[in-house]
């Protein structure tokens, strides 16, 4: 227990969630409107990615030349923190807004592939640009599907019916997941 409490501790996991679980219930609260309006989908996608980027600090240490050296199996760890990342997210957003399961889970997969993915490529310290970026295009650009690229890009606030959405946010799921699991943080500098 002491391991896995020093573990949280040296990532900022116990601050961290107590602000994204309350930043992610306000903004999907505040944003709240009839069950699969535009205006509530584009909330929930913003509560997610404001939640899933603040979680996304917690990704890796403050010193990466120390989590390097340690003789421990990380891949098993950095799985299930994305996978526990991504469970708050879902269960904070879902017990407040309206939005149905299946756009907060694709939501909450995406975004959390993403974070895995800009701390793979960025570092733990910048984990939170791509869900931040993604959720507010997503927000501020509506979801139509000409051009097919900017259709691409605002997955996260198209309607539960969208098989492209629900692809990208698979896809980034997957992907983001791996790469963070197999490579873990980027190396940066200590604080």
């Amino acid at each position: 227990m002491r391991t896995a409490a020093l573990f949280l501790r040296s990532r900022d996991v116990p601050a961290g969630t107590l602000l994204a679980v309350s930043a992610m219930a306000a903004v999907a609260w505040l944003g709240g409107g009839p069950a699969g309006s535009r205006h509530a989908v584009t909330a929930a996608a913003l509560a997610l990615a404001l939640g899933v980027a603040v979680l996304g600090h917690g990704l890796g240490g403050p010193d990466s030349t120390l989590d390097a050296t340690a003789a421990i199996r990380w891949v098993p760890r950095r799985a299930l923190h994305l996978i526990v990342i991504g469970t708050v997210a879902v269960v904070v957003v879902t017990a407040v807004t309206t939005v149905p399961v299946a756009v907060v889970l694709r939501d909450a997969a995406g975004f959390t592939g993403l974070a895995g993915l800009a701390a793979t490529l960025f570092g733990r310290r910048l984990a939170w640009t791509l869900p931040v970026v993604t959720g507010c295009l997503a927000a501020g650009v509506p979801a139509v599907p000409d051009p097919f690229a900017l259709y691409l890009l605002t997955w996260a606030g198209q309607p539960a019916d969208s098989g492209t959405a629900a692809t990208v946010g698979v896809v980034l799921a997957v992907a983001g997941g791996a790469a963070y699991v197999a490579r873990g943080p980027r190396p940066g500098e200590p604080i």
